[in-house]
């Protein structure tokens, strides 16, 4: 496989293990209202819940790690075909995601890890509330880095051509509820698996451009 064949794969490998985490995490209660903390701690009690909060996270462990390594290959990839900042972003704001993502899971997640782990722990409405309120913000933290890195390749796409144009406008829905405001980013823990996917089959089962095999040739061709 070529460079941007291992890109592709690792990219939709990212999206489709973000998407099974989030997925097997489930959704917490209504957290407004009377009554939010007996629900979180009814919620967090249950065996299932616990064990899916458990699962979840753990998936999601690979995933940011693929994140991580989606950016660096998507900066390599991009190589001499752009002079400007782009590759620069993409790498910082991917590995920062990827970083960010970790934390903002592992505390939403949390109280029901905590649980599922250690058979003695008591689980109390109001830590998990707490740990969910500051996980939600790190995690909005975290996708609008993944916003910002599937917007400056999207940019730098623009001369490397590495896919297709129309891709754009699935980056502007990203960049839309990524860097929207913390009421949107939610949104984002579908979109960006699909960018990932999108993007990452243009790259596996699309043509090189001309300017991005002349320049892979540079790269390659002896000093």
């Amino acid at each position: 496989m070529t460079r941007r064949q291992w890109t592709g794969a690792v990219a939709i490998g990212f999206g489709v293990v973000m998407f099974v985490g989030v997925l097997l995490s489930g959704t917490t209660p209504d957290n407004g209202g009377s009554g939010a903390v007996d629900r979180y701690t009814k919620y967090w009690s249950d065996d299932g819940h616990q064990t899916r909060a458990l699962t979840g996270t753990i998936v999601l462990t690979y995933a940011w790690v693929l994140l991580a390594v989606l950016a660096a290959l998507l900066r390599h990839l991009l190589g001499g075909q752009d002079g400007g900042p782009h590759r620069a972003v993409v790498l910082a704001a991917g590995t920062a995601a990827a970083a960010l993502f970790g934390v903002g899971s592992v505390l939403v997640n949390g109280s029901g890890v905590a649980a599922a782990q250690a058979s003695g722990y008591r689980v109390d409405g109001n830590d998990a509330m707490f740990l969910e309120s500051t996980g939600y913000v790190v995690l909005t933290t975290a996708m609008m880095m993944a916003a910002a890195m599937a917007l400056a390749f999207s940019l730098a796409n623009r001369r490397a051509r590495l896919v297709p144009a129309w891709t754009l406008v699935l980056t502007g829905l990203l960049v839309l509820v990524g860097l929207g405001n913390i009421a949107t980013a939610w949104a984002g823990f579908m979109v960006l698996p699909l960018w990932a996917v999108v993007t990452g089959a243009c790259l596996l089962l699309g043509r090189e451009s001309a300017p991005a095999a002349s320049a892979l040739a540079r790269e390659s061709a002896p000093a």
